[in-house]
């Protein structure tokens, strides 16, 4: 008998945010009878092991492997030493998750993780990148991975066609081997009918208040602060609003939390405004929520609560950049605002909060969208295929 083909994805974190989802929903959807998945994950950061254990829990197969990965604190004298040592080894330390007697592809789940790329270079095994990001500074580190994912990858599979466009217009070339497959959403999990009323009250929520989260990662570039400086602006004309932000820091930066926090009293609106952490029940946060807002600064790369929130039934508010430009619909599932300017988000969640039917209206339309354009089935089946492909391609 043909032993099954092991996909061996090479990812650079153990959380659970977006590409970590993105990874555990796939491994866990792929036909059993078809693919042998084998997750490996770094050691280099103090994670939970969230992924970890989300992996576990599926039986999945995955190891921790002391690997290289771009992180900013490897992009200085001290930190490049290490970086290049995980590189020099890499190939011997995946040697053990690589075997011979099977056929095989190696999956890098980010441009973050090197591992993949020199070990696929070094066996000659079909190597495909997924692509996950958006890195426009520094440029030189921009056009590095390009280049990188240029020359070391058989296939290319980037989350959005706004992540598509940035590569090429680096590295022409790719779009020989590119291929855009949207991020998905189980609507089957993320839905309007979860009995979120427990919840609200636990975050002090009246019956009267329209709740408007920001679901994601604190960090320097996912707008947290403007949000919170819209809402300040919103609440004069809409006083039954309540923010609530749901994510951690980044590892390294705990400092963003208390900052953030003393601005929402420097505005004056710590009381309107819930700090929820790191919550593992997203689909009852999605459902709790009146409406979402993903204030992102710098371009997002796809945005998964756009399509969490959206197959919720919640209505989005999304800056005008990145990904966000092809899943929400200005005007029809949501709308999208100015990345810079506080006084047009407002605006939108004044007429979201006054207007509970247009919120139904725009909600409703989403999930459609959703339901249309951005299932698992079609997600799962078009890596399924590009697998049999590379399989076939692969003397």
């Amino acid at each position: 008998m043909t032993p099954r083909p092991h996909i061996v994805y090479v990812h650079s974190s153990n959380e659970l945010y977006g590409s970590d989802v993105v990874l555990l929903n796939l491994v866990q959807r792929l036909d059993p009878q078809q693919f042998h998945p084998v997750v490996l994950t770094p050691t280099d950061i103090a994670y939970e092991g969230l992924l970890s254990q989300a992996l576990l829990a599926a039986g999945i197969e995955h190891h921790a492997v002391d690997m290289p990965v771009l992180r900013r604190r490897y992009l200085s004298a001290k930190g490049l030493l290490p970086l290049l040592r995980r590189m020099a080894v890499a190939p011997s330390r995946m040697r053990a998750f690589t075997p011979t007697d099977v056929p095989l592809i190696i999956h890098s789940n980010t441009t973050a993780v090197l591992a993949g790329a020199l070990t696929a270079r070094r066996r000659h095994l079909p190597h495909l990148w997924h692509v996950h990001e958006i890195i426009t500074q520094p440029v030189w580190m921009r056009k590095a991975i390009a280049w990188m994912v240029q020359h070391s990858s058989d296939r290319v599979v980037a989350i959005s066609q706004a992540v598509a466009d940035h590569l090429l217009a680096d590295q022409p070339g790719l779009a020989a081997k590119m291929s855009v497959i949207y991020d998905a959403v189980d609507t089957e999990v993320y839905h309007p009918h979860h009995d979120t009323q427990a919840l609200r009250r636990a975050w002090g929520i009246r019956p009267d208040d329209v709740l408007v989260g920001v679901v994601g990662r604190i960090s320097a570039w996912k707008g947290q602060e403007l949000f919170l400086q819209a809402l300040a602006q919103a609440l004069p004309q809409a006083p039954h609003l309540h923010g609530v932000i749901v994510g951690s820091p980044v590892p390294g930066e705990e400092w963003r939390l208390p900052a953030l926090q003393e601005l929402t009293r420097t505005l004056g609106i710590a009381k309107h405004v819930t700090w929820a952490g790191f919550r593992s029940d997203s689909p009852q946060v999605m459902a709790a929520l009146d409406m979402v807002v993903v204030p992102s600064l710098r371009p997002e790369p796809f945005g998964m609560a756009v399509i969490e929130a959206m197959a919720s039934a919640r209505p989005v508010i999304a800056t005008r950049h990145g990904g966000p430009l092809e899943t929400v619909v200005d005007g029809l599932t949501g709308y999208l605002v100015a990345p810079d300017f506080a006084a047009e988000m407002c605006h939108a969640l004044v007429r979201l909060a006054q207007q509970p039917e247009l919120r139904r209206h725009l909600g409703q339309a989403g999930r459609e969208r959703v339901q249309r354009h951005f299932s698992y089935d079609q997600h799962v089946s078009a890596f399924a295929e590009m697998y049999r492909q590379m399989l076939v391609s692969t003397p």
